[in-house]
Parts: C-alpha cells; sequence; structure tokens
C-alpha cells in the first residue's frame, strides 16, 4: 500500500522453507523511492485462503482477523511516524533506517572529535575556495589539538561521545584550560566558545537533540589595552636608531600605527595592493588577513614617507614586499629595544601599533567610528567601539584631572552680588 510519494507499506505471505507445511508468516515490505527492504515478519502464521494480498489484511470478522489487522494497521501508522521524524533529520531515508527506528535501534552515535574533524574539513574546503581565511583555520585546528590534551588529562582517552557531554563538561574544559594550561581567561573563553559551536553543529546535522553547553557563559574581560599618545609617537618619528635593523623595526612599526594594519597584513602588503582611488589619492586596497573582510587605507602622508624610504630595499625587492618585516619573534624583541632607547615605558608591540591607530590617529581627532571600523577591517562595529571606549576613558581621566589643578580666582563682587 502507498503511503506517500516515495514510501510504501505492504504486508505479504511468506513460506517457511524449513517447514513447507506450515502456514506462512505475514511479513511487512518498506519500499522507499524504488529501495526495497523485505522487513521482517509480524509473528503471526496464517491461513492463506484467509489472506487478501491486494488489502494485505486478514478477511472476515473473527477474533483472529480483528487482532491481526488492528495490528497492521497499528505497524502501518508507527512505521509512517518513524519515517516522518526520519525525514526531518535526514536528507535520504532507506527501508533500513526506517526498520532499525521502528525497532529502536538507535542510530550510529558520533563523538567529538569526528564534530571537530567534520567542521575542519569542510572549513579547510572553504579557505582553498577563498571563502574563510587561512588564520581562522589555524585557530580551529588549535582547537582540536586543545580539546585532545583536555580529554587525554581529564578522561584518559583521545575521543569522546557526545551523548556524554553535558554542563559540567564545559566547566572541567575551562578548569584545564586556565589552571592547568595557565591560559588567559579570554583566551581559554575563545577555545570554549568554538567547543559550543561545535556542539551547536552537531545538533543541526541532528547527531545529538540538544546542546548541553547552551547555557554555559563565556565573559571577556576588557584587557588594558596600551596606546601611545601624540607625544610619544613623534619620538619615535625623530628618534634614529644607529642600527639598522632597529632603524627599519621602528619604521615598520610607525606604520602601522598610521594604517592600522596588523603585524601578519603589514608583512604581506606588495607593491600592487598601493594604487590611486576613486578620489585620486594613494590608498592601500587588500583584505584582512585575519577576517577576509576588506581594509582600504589612505596613506597619510608620513606613512607614505616610510614606504618610498624601502621602495628599493633588497629585502623588500627580493620577496615583493613594502617593509622588511622579519619574523614576529625578532620584530617584538626589537620593539622591545627601541622603546627602552626612546624613553618610552610602554609595552610596544603589533598590536598596540593597531590601537594607537584606532584611538590616538583617528578616534581621537575626530574620525567617525563607522570610518575607523571600515578601515580597520572589522566585520561589526561592535568591535571598533572598544576603542571608542579607551579614548573615552582618557578624556574622563584628563578631565578629572583637570578639575583637581584648575583653579579660577573669581571676584568678590560676584559673591557678593548674589548675596
Amino acid at each position: 500500500m502507498k503511503v506517500s510519494q516515495e514510501l510504501s507499506i505492504s504486508f505479504w505471505l511468506r513460506k517457511n522453507a524449513r517447514k513447507p507445511e506450515a502456514n506462512p508468516s505475514i511479513n511487512v515490505r518498506i519500499t522507499i523511492t524504488g529501495e526495497k527492504e523485505d522487513g521482517f515478519s509480524l509473528g503471526y502464521q496464517v491461513d492463506p485462503k484467509k489472506f487478501d494480498r491486494k488489502t494485505g489484511t486478514l478477511a472476515g470478522k473473527s477474533m483472529e482477523a480483528t487482532e491481526i489487522n488492528n495490528y497492521i494497521l497499528q505497524v502501518r501508522g508507527e512505521l509512517l511516524r518513524h519515517y516522518n521524524l526520519l525525514k526531518d533529520q535526514h536528507p535520504a531515508v532507506t527501508p533500513t533506517m526506517l526498520k532499525n527506528a521502528f525497532f529502536g535501534i538507535q542510530r550510529e552515535k558520533k563523538t567529538l572529535m569526528q564534530v571537530v574533524e567534520f567542521h575542519n574539513t569542510q572549513f579547510e574546503e572553504k579557505v582553498k575556495a577563498d571563502l574563510k581565511a587561512p588564520a581562522t583555520l589555524t585557530k580551529w585546528k588549535t582547537t582540536k589539538t586543545k580539546l585532545e590534551e583536555f580529554l587525554k588529562a581529564t578522561f584518559n582517552t583521545s575521543d569522546y561521545p557526545l551523548h556524554q557531554i553535558d554542563y559540567a563538561f564545559a566547566e572541567d574544559l575551562h578548569h584545564y584550560l586556565t589552571a592547568i594550561q595557565r591560559l588567559g581567561n579570554n583566551t581559554a573563553m575563545k577555545y570554549i566558545k568554538h567547543t559550543k559551536q561545535l556542539i551547536k553543529l552537531a545538533v543541526r546535522r541532528k547527531w545529538m537533540d540538544e546542546n548541553p553547553l547552551a547555557d554555559f557563559e563565556c565573559p571577556y574581560i576588557d584587557p588594558d589595552r596600551h596606546i601611545l599618545d601624540m607625544s610619544e609617537l613623534s619620538i619615535l618619528y625623530h628618534k634614529k636608531m644607529a642600527v639598522p635593523r632597529l632603524q627599519e623595526a621602528k619604521d615598520a612599526y610607525l606604520f602601522m600605527t598610521l594604517t592600522g594594519f596588523a603585524y601578519k597584513d603589514a608583512e604581506q602588503l606588495e607593491p600592487n595592493h598601493v594604487c590611486k582611488f576613486f578620489d585620486g589619492e594613494d590608498w592601500i586596497v587588500k583584505n584582512r588577513q585575519k577576517t577576509w573582510c576588506r581594509e582600504n587605507v589612505p596613506l597619510l602622508p608620513f606613512a607614505k614617507e616610510i614606504l618610498q624610504r624601502y621602495k628599493d630595499h633588497p629585502y623588500c625587492v627580493a620577496n615583493n614586499c613594502l617593509l622588511p618585516i622579519k619574523s614576529n619573534q625578532k620584530f617584538n624583541a626589537y620593539l622591545k629595544e627601541i622603546a627602552d632607547i626612546c624613553g618610552i615605558n610602554k609595552n610596544l608591540t603589533t598590536h598596540t601599533a593597531r590601537h594607537t591607530f584606532a584611538t590616538t590617529v583617528t578616534l581621537a581627532n575626530g574620525v567617525p567610528i563607522e570610518t575607523v571600523s571600515a578601515m580597520l577591517g572589522h566585520k561589526s562595529i561592535k568591535t571598533t567601539q572598544i576603542y571608542a571606549k579607551i579614548v573615552a576613558a582618557k578624556v574622563s581621566a584628563d578631565m578629572r584631572a583637570l578639575k583637581e589643578n584648575f583653579k579660577l580666582s573669581l571676584p568678590n563682587s560676584l559673591f557678593q552680588s548674589a548675596a
């Protein structure tokens, strides 16, 4: 009997090859989009003369016929119910899947690392298609490593069943990352957010019924962001370094403070990234390495001056780049030397350069936050608002200092007239 466009459930008689003299048993045949499964026996043996092959039921109104026909109706209804449930969960349903669902045989249980592999494989394919950033894939691979280390240390296993993951799993993961691996809160929360995303993926794929980590909060603690003020930028600009490697590092750092480029983006800048844009001015036009968002920045005169200085530099010519930026480790080490030479009591890093561009160079000089967000290549303006808070906090601190030092003598006559 055809139940739907794709599904057909029929009942037929099957003889027992070992006992040919015995009455045949009633069996179920499941057909889905042409694929057949002879199914299973209902457990009833009947006289073939009483069985109506067209309707798949027992003829007559005897107690035997009523009992068997009621059970046939029940089986057909249960198979249809399970079929509809499977259709909601899977793009294609097979007769075997339907049979297993009817008998309560659960679908294959997935594990956490299987989900990680599935996610990372798809993400890597998106990177190859230029739909995702390679740097983000690296973070997902690191997440996989962190989860493997956590499972080994906490459960002495290399994998973990999805159905056993509960709320405490996230608590244990947070403890391991912060107390054992000594990661900062924000870094640990990034890995836990990734884990929550993986569990959400498993739920969407119907590999889990619900997300047990959904209510686990991942608060972000705003870190202290070091920024340079205009006087410190001026010191850096005018200070000549006796050692070429320090001069090169200083100029590269200054360039980042004038453009907002992160280390990786500045390192990968090529001559073809500089072009005359719609306004006839020199811009750098490229995608940001981290988010793959467009990061278009007009070049300030000082930034153009720095690029001109290294136009014919042997390293830049050989590597087709704009700046002679060495490895990140060396670069940050050189910046510490530069800070000491310039008497700047701040930790100079590529991050402080980007923060300085967002605050001291742009927002503090009246550049709208939407414009700053676009130049920084942020996906959301909420990310840029962090820098607006830094500027506001600086204004607040400066005004508090002003209140303490600002004194204005008023003539006594003003108070007398008021009285």
